[in-house]
């Protein structure tokens, strides 16, 4: 019994790990998908940006939707 609910204690610890990584990870994708197909965005702009979305996933891309998006393509959706 102790070892069953030590096994599910492991568990829940390994997928809260595992959905503090991945959530920040898709993110991260998600943004870059964004930043990469953006007509509106010169090259060495979506350079910086995707450099500051690697670097700082969560952060970056909430940046990047809320400031370095043109506006143009915010009225998109």
């Amino acid at each position: 019994m102790l070892s069953v609910l030590l096994q599910l204690s492991q568990t829940g610890y390994f997928m809260l790990l595992a959905g503090l990584f991945f959530f920040p990870l898709l993110v991260a994708l998600v943004t870059a998908k964004d930043i990469f197909f953006n007509e509106n965005l010169s090259a060495n702009l979506k350079l910086v940006w995707l450099l500051i979305v690697i670097l700082i996933p969560l952060l970056g891309a909430i940046i990047y939707f809320f400031w370095g998006k043109p506006m143009a393509s915010r009225k998109k959706f």
